[in-house]
């Protein structure tokens, strides 16, 4: 049986009028009368799931670092805070916000060029590896390099504690 022979079956099955009985795995309309090859679905793709972009807002509140990596971890983030020109309040959180180029701040000289956000990067998804009930958001402009930095109710308090107060 070729498949357009197949497919003019099936057509005519489902063109005529609904078999008996309620719908299920066993109902008339997966039925076929003559054994044949198994229907399958096909797609050029599988869809990819949809991401959850709120996942952080339910992640437990804890941290895997113990000791050492937590103080080593503290200092980096610390070390990068001291880079940004300002701290600002954002629901849920705190921004950082890094210059570079003309009109910059006094601490413009650090730049806010590739090897800033790369650094950031890098160091917000070790973070999110660790602490997965922070939400990081790197947006890079022409001038500038923005953070924010959110966590859910339970640890309100703690994008403060570690990036410092807004100014």
């Amino acid at each position: 049986m070729t498949f357009e022979s197949r497919l003019a079956g099936v057509h005519a099955d489902l063109s005529g009028p609904a078999p008996a009985g309620a719908c299920g795995p066993d109902c008339g309309c997966t039925i076929t009368e003559a054994p044949g090859p198994v229907p399958v679905r096909l797609s050029r793709t599988r869809p990819a799931p949809e991401p959850d972009l709120e996942a952080w807002r339910r992640a437990p509140v804890a941290c895997t670092l113990g000791g050492a990596e937590l103080s080593e971890r503290t200092e980096r983030w610390r070390t990068l805070v001291g880079r940004a020109e300002r701290r600002e309040p954002i629901p849920d959180g705190l921004r950082l916000v890094f210059f570079s180029g003309a009109g910059a701040g006094a601490g413009a000289g650090a730049g806010a060029g590739p090897g800033l956000a790369a650094e950031v990067a890098a160091l917000a998804a070790a973070e999110q590896s660790c602490c997965a009930f922070f939400d990081f958001t790197l947006r890079l402009a022409p001038d500038a390099l923005q953070l924010d930095v959110r966590a859910p109710e339970g640890a309100a308090e703690m994008p403060a504690d570690l990036f410092g107060v807004s100014e």
